[in-house]
């Protein structure tokens, strides 16, 4: 019933201002013309049918001259037959010897000429599929989302193409098959289109048709490619069979241990499937995947209450990612912070989230859930509708604990079967002008045993999105609003009142109260952008609220709610070249924002800008200043207490891209009334020996100091100021270094090796010892020093004593030293065979090193230099093979 409901929109015709642009203009035109023989791909364009069709010769600058003609000819043509779009470009160039080529993976930057065919065949003015080439023949293909808004470069089509290098230039001919293209099924087909070429020596970009930098639009101002007529229903079977082997080496830290062996091994097969269900609606479906990442997480520490967000490497969940895309405004330079993100592809197949509780000296815990299968259906129609449903099982996991005194293994549930569901669809109106949508997510998990009851039963979020644009594209406005209800056990939704994202148990609110009877919790959210988007002045204003009650988390992300969040900005571009500068933009912005409780928790005043100049070196520079106002995260659950004034600087410097070695420092300072300070600093290097070696280096230096950084809470019935409870902090000096690593080496665009390394390491110093002494303040009660109080500390047991108030011996408290160091080693090196197109081999070595430590101080030579080798080291070697089927 669904999948009919689906089709039935994907067979939609297009709306009557389909054959415009968003700005009301009828777009310039290229002809496609059918063909009987198609031309054979040497990338020299000497078949005689390549004469048949008019060349499109009228590119222009965007870059560096706007609006000129591209100042080497350039003619493309396009051709058709049952089974491919064909196109072929010449590209002249009067200068052959200094064309910008080299190998590279595909995918990858290669910093060289290239040629761009960008293709909307949903002919929806808002996605596009990219195709790309250098005149070495490596690709790069993306998918467009959002009239380009969101770019996917996960997404890898299977399409052919040939170049050829000769006295006159070089020249491409491109293969695109329509079994990768999704369209509808009308018999004449007008599609969008839009040519880009870069000639890197000159920085020069032309496209055709012209968009000049102060107008407004991506994808709804393509051009249109028509002449397309009766193309045959494509094959759209695509079966990739997989088969994996890994090996795991490791020195075990306990001989005891049954579980810390020095090797295991695993072997695995399974399917991924993609099936079209009509022209332009798409099912991905998986069976027994493997989502092993192929790309590693970096190192980091995390000291806030809130969770940290990581990137989303795994294909079958990256690609097609833009189609459940919700909300996020109206394309100006306001985006709040911490606005809620509805999916979160992470959620499926995390690291279990129970612990065991059985009684054992050794524990093997499963490393992430098993998905037992995915689908994915998505798919636009030229009537406006986009598609995106996607539904995963995981696995119930258990931990093993093994009690070596009655030698008993115990198996603890510590995640449940589980079904994550998200259904989105959205429709563009008036040539891509208006739109709405919609976005429902579902979270149901089978629990089964008491001891999950801390889960949520049952989690769902649903949200409608809409937006206009008129003016030419030069004014817009958007909106959305979204809801959420979860139920469960009593433990379950206790801790969801109690997390940081809301803390119900705080004792000083007044517009939500902690109850531990609760068996759900609903909530919501809204946000609502005006912007000018094109000409030299630029201006925003958006204001957005999420209510105390509001949760995603269990497929989506957020950080805090609680929050009403407001701003405004004007903005000034300039394209116009000077003697200093080529083109540049300066921001204004504005950004207050409030609790639930009325208290002002932001004032925010932001300044920035960025650009180019004549030389082509990028710059950028911000800087803002930040009032006094109610922290209600401070205490992670406590009082208010106050945030003091500060300020912040930040500026970069890039050297011309264009270089064999290529440069940049990033820096940043802030500093707050009460003696706070941090300071960050990213110098970067890229050298190219070779046309096939390249390598950078990417470290990144940071230090700190925190006047009060959380350390733990004491329930104290004395503490009368504080509701009862003390709220201990320290001053925290911390220092940090990481070192990103980077070398790819190709030996042709389908064959390459890339490595990469990053030692990190990071010491936090604890001092100065205190509690909040009163709320709504930063002042704070040192102990040593107010209120007859003393501290001590017992270098054996590692912990302070502590007695906050001398008249009162018997009041006292331990905390535990929180000084530590931590450092890792991670290197990934990946080699990459296409063997044939869609058909590739992986070899993957992967190390991990990782150490802790209770000494807190920071020597670099130590542990990124004598040391860097002595943590134990734990190797995985992995080898997958697929094979690309298209049936």
């Amino acid at each position: 019933m669904l999948v009919a409901a689906l089709t039935l929109l994907a067979m939609q015709g297009p709306d009557s201002a389909a054959l415009r642009h968003s700005n009301g203009l009828v777009p310039p035109t290229v002809i496609a013309v059918r063909v009987a023989r198609p031309p054979v791909l040497d990338g020299r364009l000497d078949d005689s049918v390549w004469a048949l069709a008019a060349p499109v010769t009228d590119l222009r600058q965007s870059d560096p001259e706007e609006g000129r003609l591209v100042s080497e000819s350039t003619a493309v043509r396009v051709l058709y037959d049952d089974e491919a779009l064909y196109v072929g470009v010449r590209l002249f160039d009067r200068e052959p010897g200094k064309i910008a080529r080299h190998l590279g993976r595909r995918d990858s930057f290669t910093q060289s000429d290239d040629f761009r065919v960008l293709i909307d065949s949903y002919h929806d003015h808002r996605t596009a599929f990219r195709f790309d080439v250098n005149p070495l023949g490596v690709k790069h293909d993306l998918q467009f989302g959002d009239d380009g808004g969101f770019a996917d470069d996960s997404w890898d089509p299977v399409w052919q193409v040939a170049t050829s290098v000769d006295s006159l230039g070089w020249s491409a001919e491109y293969r695109i098959p329509f079994s990768q293209l999704r369209f509808s099924r009308a018999r004449e087909q007008v599609w969008g289109i839009r040519f880009v070429r870069t000639i890197l020596r000159k920085n020069e970009f032309a496209m055709w048709p012209f968009i000049g930098k102060t107008e407004s639009g991506f994808v709804s101002r393509f051009g249109h490619l028509a002449g397309l007529r009766d193309i045959p229903a494509p094959k759209r079977l695509e079966v990739l069979p997989y088969s994996v082997g890994r090996g795991t080496f490791r020195q075990p830290g306990n001989p005891a241990n049954p579980f810390d062996q020095s090797s295991d091994y695993f072997g695995g097969a399974g399917l991924d499937l993609k099936y079209g269900v009509t022209s332009n609606l798409t099912l991905d479906a998986t069976v027994n995947p493997d989502f092993g990442q192929v790309e590693i997480d970096p190192a980091f520490v995390n000291l806030s209450a809130f969770e940290q967000f990581l990137p989303e490497h795994r294909p079958f969940f990256v690609e097609g990612a833009d189609i459940f895309g919700f909300g996020g405004g109206s394309g100006g330079f306001i985006q709040f912070g911490n606005a809620p993100q509805f999916f979160y592809s992470r959620r499926i197949g995390h690291r279990p989230l129970g612990s065991p509780f059985s009684a054992g000296q050794f524990v093997d815990l499963p490393e992430n859930t098993t998905i037992l299968g995915a689908a994915k259906l998505t798919g636009r129609s030229p009537g406006g509708w986009s598609i995106g449903v996607l539904d995963a099982a995981t696995a119930r996991e258990r931990a093993t604990v093994l009690d070596t005194t009655s030698g008993t293994r115990y198996h603890d549930p510590v995640e449940p079967v589980t079904n994550y569901f998200v259904g989105r669809a959205k429709r563009t109106l008036h040539g891509g002008n208006d739109g709405y949508g919609f976005v429902v997510t579902a979270v149901n998990r089978d629990l089964g045993v008491p001891t999950l009851e801390f889960l949520r039963t049952a989690a769902y979020d649903w949200g409608v999105d809409v937006r206009h644009r008129w003016g030419h594209n030069t004014y817009a406005i958007a909106a959305d609003i979204g809801g959420s209800y979860m139920s469960g056990d009593t433990v379950a939704i206790q801790a969801t009142q109690h997390a940081p994202s809301r803390y119900y148990q705080r004792p000083d609110a007044s517009s939500f109260h902690y109850d531990p009877r609760r068996t759900s919790l609903t909530g919501l959210t809204g946000d609502l952008y005006v912007d000018k988007l094109a000409g030299t002045w630029l201006w925003g204003a958006a204001v957005s609220t999420t209510t105390p009650g509001f949760e995603l988390n269990d497929l989506g992300f957020q950080r805090r709610v609680d929050r009403i969040a407001s701003g405004v900005y004007v903005a000034g571009h300039q394209t116009r070249p000077g003697r200093v500068i080529r083109e540049a933009t300066a921001i204004l912005t504005a950004a207050p924002s409030w609790n639930y409780d009325g208290d002002p928790i932001q004032r925010q005043v932001f300044a920035s800008g960025f650009g180019n100049f004549r030389n082509f070196w990028f710059f950028n520079l911000n800087g803002g200043y930040s009032a006094p106002v109610i922290d209600d995260r401070l205490t992670r659950g406590g009082p208010v207490a106050l945030t003091p004034r500060n300020w912040f600087l930040g500026a970069g410097l890039q050297t011309d891209q264009r270089k064999a070695v290529t440069g940049g420092v990033f820096g940043s300072y802030n500093s707050d009334a009460s003696g706070g300070w941090f300071w960050s600093a990213s110098p970067q290097i890229s050298v190219r020996p070779s046309g096939a070696l390249s390598l950078s280096l990417s470290p990144n230096f940071s230090g700190g100091r925190t006047t009060a950084q959380f350390v733990q809470r004491v329930p104290d019935t004395l503490a009368t100021q504080t509701f009862g409870t003390r709220y201990v902090f320290a001053r925290l000096l911390q220092h940090e270094l990481d070192l990103a690593l980077r070398l790819n080496a190709t030996v042709s665009p389908t064959l390459s090796l890339q490595v990469y390394a990053q030692p990190f390491t990071f010491a936090g110093d604890y001092s100065g010892f205190k509690e909040l002494a009163a709320p709504r303040t930063f002042r704070f009660d040192a102990y040593g020093q107010a209120n007859g109080s003393s501290i001590t500390y017992d270098a054996t047991t590692a912990t302070y004593t502590v007695h906050p108030d001398g008249a009162q011996p018997a009041d006292s408290f331990t905390v535990a030293n929180p000084n530590f160091r931590t450092r890792s080693l991670r290197i990934n090196a990946v080699l990459r065979w296409e063997y044939r197109p869609g058909s590739t081999l992986f070899v993957v070595w992967t190390q991990n090193r990782a150490g802790d430590f209770a000494d807190p101080s920071f020597d670099v030579g130590r542990d990124l230099g004598r040391e860097l080798f002595k943590d134990r080291p734990t190797n995985v070697l992995l080898i997958k093979f697929n094979y690309w089927m298209s049936l």
